[in-house]
């Protein structure tokens, strides 16, 4: 039975009856270890701006990425391939979401929510389509050995009545980060409740200070007493000075400067930690989140491959993987193109290639291609040196043609 042949059963879903259950651990996950004064959600850790640009970044980045789909020929040889599977991954994965929005909706969820799910369905018309479905409506059980989904799709969802049942492992993609069981994802906001909370806290604070026109500079001061009439109308007249005006004193009252309190300018500094918190938290080097404290110009460009090594291809892999497993047979490779982002500074990637030609591992086409130029008449030639030879086994010179 071939993969369309499976997917042609499931164009209506069907319900299963089976038993579902949450574990205890799950349930004691969701809750914050610390919340000071504040508990930040999924949605809520969204609101501040560097988790926001954090999640934006790795997620615009994954969904850029150009899709190749390769079959296994020959004697390591790679094929192109193009059939619906393919399509769905790098054209259209279903009738309603293109392709850049559906990958970045995907790795969005998985960064926030640990988890990232799309129904692989059969369609007459389009093939195979691949449906995007929040987290927050699956739930993943494991019954007799065998992973289960519990689809529940508000009825508000056009897609309710199509999507919601129970579907078995071999019909849902299921993307997850840091996993304690293989089953099911870590929720990384409910882990890293404590550094988010802090952070949201801190930013709720200076929000707060900054809608109080800041730190109270100045006090006035008099070692008369008032009545409430002088008093209202020192104030009314006080007033009218606004804030860069020069008001005149009545009444014995002095004016005296006080500096800033410095529990609240540690504090309003302290968001620079926040913000390394939650570059350690993605895995992003903390100038990407605008944090230029410790970069300077050489070692950005070094921290930018990091980047691409360490956090873009270990989320890439996941994806790779879980599509390998389940969209195709053993002998076919998904590969997310990540060359683009490794090619490092002009003079760099100059002597890369001028070595790879000059040694012979690479043609000039294929150098062509790789900086996104098409391929030229006369240069897919392998060239090698010729100027290094075994000492007592140099060549005849070329005869001489007169």
């Amino acid at each position: 039975m071939g993969f369309l042949d499976i997917f042609k059963r499931k164009a209506e879903p069907q319900k299963r009856s089976i038993y579902y259950g949450t574990p205890d651990a799950y349930e004691s996950m969701q809750k914050p270890l610390l919340d000071f004064g504040l508990t930040v959600s999924n949605d809520a850790a969204l609101k501040m701006t560097a988790y926001y640009a954090g999640v934006r970044l790795i997620a615009e980045n994954i969904a850029a990425l150009p899709k190749r789909i390769y079959r296994h020929v020959g004697s390591g040889d790679l094929k192109p391939v193009d059939n619906p599977q393919a399509r769905a991954i790098s054209a259209r994965p279903n009738a309603y979401t293109n392709t850049f929005d559906f990958w970045f909706t995907m790795v969005a969820w998985l960064l926030n929510r640990g988890n990232a799910y799309a129904l692989m369905a059969y369609d007459p018309d389009y093939g195979i389509e691949l449906h995007q479905i929040h987290p927050d409506s699956v739930q993943v059980v494991m019954v007799n050995g065998h992973k289960w989904y519990d689809v529940r799709l508000p009825s508000t969802d056009s897609r309710a009545s199509r999507l919601n049942g129970q579907w078995p492992n071999y019909e849902m993609l299921h993307f997850m980060q840091f996993s304690m069981d293989g089953v099911n994802g870590l929720n990384p906001v409910v882990y890293n409740a404590i550094a988010l909370n802090k952070g949201a806290a801190i930013e709720r604070f200076i929000a707060d200070y900054y809608r109080k026109g800041g730190d109270k500079r100045a006090v006035l001061e008099t070692d008369n007493t008032l009545g409430e009439k002088a008093y209202d109308q020192f104030m009314e007249r006080y007033r009218k000075t606004g804030q860069g005006g020069t008001p005149l004193l009545e009444y014995g009252i002095k004016f005296k400067q006080v500096n800033v309190d410095p529990v609240t300018a540690a504090l309003i500094e302290s968001e620079t930690f926040s913000i390394d918190d939650i570059a350690r938290m993605l895995n992003i080097p903390p100038h990407m989140l605008a944090e230029m404290s410790r970069s300077t110009f050489s070692n950005i460009e070094h921290q930018t491959i990091q980047f691409v090594q360490y956090t873009l291809r270990p989320l890439v892999k996941r994806i790779e993987v879980e599509m390998e497993s389940k969209l195709f047979a053993s002998t076919y490779s998904v590969k997310f193109v990540l060359d683009g982002l490794l090619r490092g500074d002009t003079a760099a990637r100059t002597a890369f290639y001028h070595g790879a030609i000059l040694d012979g591992w690479m043609n000039r086409n294929e150098v062509r291609r790789m900086e996104g130029m098409s391929a030229a008449p006369g240069l897919d030639d392998y060239l090698y040196p010729t100027n290094e030879n075994t000492v007592g086994m140099e060549p005849p010179p070329p005869d001489q043609k007169k």
